[in-house]
């Protein structure tokens, strides 16, 4: 048993020289199938022999083992080319495994390193907050003296003096009524803010100027002037008509009168034209004053009664007293008659 197993360990010492040998040749072609012999001769292939290295052991051991190893295992050593085939195909799937998956991993990290694109969702907007409404309205501070006369707004009754209400903004018009008389006013009303209104309540006076003679009435109530043209009137608005009919004057005047206070009107009625012709040359005055010679055409004379002097270039002189209303007027002289 001793030698034998000495035998052995040489023959697997000379089959490791052998393997050795054979993968200093080993290229990426694939493995040639060698034949097995019996008597372990080495199959000739087309790749050139290299020769192994010297072993310490003489010739006779190598032989020994040889034979020793042909005998022992010579059912295993026939089936070492397929052994070996199989054993490079396990190998090179397990090279395969092994570098293909260093070569997987090294992707696997190199991707992960990138750095990696993140799009970012837009911020979403917050809603403004919700802003109070602005004020459509503004205060109205109505007072009058005496108290206790009537506040209309717009054309409404809406209360009595002292007198506080919220309006909408803008113009409006106040009107307060009392026995003493009406008083109006316009006020603009702005946002939030507060308009005060206040007025006395007492007769104002109307003074009346006008060339000629004149009725004043208010709707069906005859107006009377004193001494000075002045007449007393409550305070407000009025309208107030002045008419002559002897010159078919009539119109209409509208005044404001406030509490004491006297508000003039001056009647100033449009001129009327006049227009003089006579059958000799003459010159023609108005009210002494000379206006031209004749023909004067339409000349502008103020209504009421005028004094119209035609004199001759011949000598001699007519004289007519006219009164002008607001219809044309012509005279014709006649020196002949």
């Amino acid at each position: 048993m001793p030698d034998q197993q000495a035998e052995l360990i040489a023959a697997a010492h000379a089959a490791a020289n052998w393997a050795r040998m054979r993968r200093a040749t080993w290229t990426d072609a694939p493995l040639p199938v060698l034949p097995v012999t019996t008597d372990f001769a080495p199959a000739v292939t087309s790749q050139p022999a290299v020769a192994a290295p010297a072993r310490p052991a003489g010739p006779s051991a190598v032989a020994r083992a040889a034979s020793r190893i042909g005998t022992l295992a010579g059912p295993a050593v026939r089936q070492l080319p397929r052994a070996a085939a199989m054993i490079a195909m396990v190998a090179a799937g397990g090279a395969a495994v092994y570098y293909g998956g260093r070569y997987l991993l090294k992707q696997i990290a190199d991707y992960r390193a990138q750095p990696t694109t993140t799009v970012e969702r837009p911020a979403a907007i917050p809603e403004p907050a919700p802003t109070a409404k602005p004020k459509n309205t503004g205060t109205v501070e109505v007072d009058s003296t005496p108290p206790g006369a009537q506040v209309w707004v717009d054309g409404k009754g809406r209360g009595v003096t002292p007198f506080t209400q919220e309006v909408s903004v803008g113009r409006h018009t106040i009107e307060l009524r009392s026995p003493s008389g009406n008083v109006q006013r316009t006020i603009t009303v702005q946002a939030g803010k507060t308009v005060r209104v206040e007025e006395s309540i007492f007769s104002g006076f109307l003074a009346l100027y006008s060339p000629f003679e004149v009725v004043i009435t208010e709707g069906d109530r005859t107006l009377r002037v004193d001494e000075r043209n002045q007449v007393m009137m409550s305070p407000g608005r009025h309208e107030i008509r002045v008419t002559n009919r002897a010159l078919d004057y009539e119109s209409v005047y509208p005044v404001d009168i406030k509490s004491g206070e006297t508000a003039r009107v001056t009647v100033n009625a449009p001129p009327t034209p006049v227009t003089v012709t006579a059958n000799e040359a003459a010159e023609v005055w108005l009210d002494g004053a000379k206006i031209g010679d004749v023909p004067v055409n339409e000349m502008p004379v103020a209504l009421g009664t005028h004094e119209v002097v035609v004199k001759r270039a011949a000598g001699g002189e007519r004289r007519q007293t006219i009164t002008v209303t607001t219809k044309p007027i012509t005279l014709n002289i006649d020196f002949s008659k």
